[in-house]
């Protein structure tokens, strides 16, 4: 709900609907991320343009063509109230880790 302030500026008032919301959203990620690192997927990884990723532990840069990629959920990120997308990353090491950001991120989409 938007509402005019005594100067004249709109103030935007969450409903109580839109925070279970966000909260909701928030929970669901962090789920994700708990659930996954204890599934082995401890490594950080960063996106460093569309070609590649780093593992933010050991500070090894990857082609992205050489990692198994795979898209697990959306969710919403309270924090920089954006959504973002979970993603898993295996090297060819065996090295697993997460990469979490606001677009999808896979061999094939990234030509």
């Amino acid at each position: 709900m938007n509402y005019a302030n005594e100067q004249g500026k709109q103030l935007k008032i969450s409903t109580m609907k839109d925070v279970k919301t966000c909260k909701k959203l928030n929970r669901t990620l962090t789920k994700w991320v708990i659930d996954l690192h204890g599934k082995g997927y401890t490594n950080d990884f960063s996106q460093i343009n569309n070609q590649r990723l780093r593992c933010i532990q050991n500070c090894e840069d990857f082609p992205i063509s050489d990692l198994s990629i795979n898209v697990i959920d959306q969710g919403f990120d309270q924090l920089t109230q954006t959504y973002k997308y979970i993603h898993t990353i295996e090297t060819m090491d065996g090295d697993k880790g997460l990469l979490v950001i606001e677009a999808l991120c896979a061999p094939q989409l990234a030509n």
